[in-house]
């Protein structure tokens, strides 16, 4: 592989953006990759089958931490 070719390969690399979602628990956009999905309430107002929660949720909730209060 010639220089040119690693120089390019390398900037794809970098110009490629991370994927966002929004956790369902705490709102916060997370990456794509570190976020767990989850099956949605049968009666919450989400539109989809499965929602995204992050990290710092997923340590709560598996240490015991109930969900956070509304409003």
């Amino acid at each position: 592989m010639s220089v040119m070719q690693e120089d390019v390969l390398g900037t794809r690399r970098t110009a490629v953006t991370e994927t966002y979602v929004t956790c369902a628990r705490c709102g916060k956009a997370t990456r794509l990759r570190y976020a767990r999905v989850i099956q949605s309430d049968v009666f919450s107002e989400s539109n989809s089958e499965y929602e995204y929660i992050c990290p710092e949720c997923q340590k709560a909730l598996a240490s015991g931490e109930k969900d956070l209060p509304l409003g």
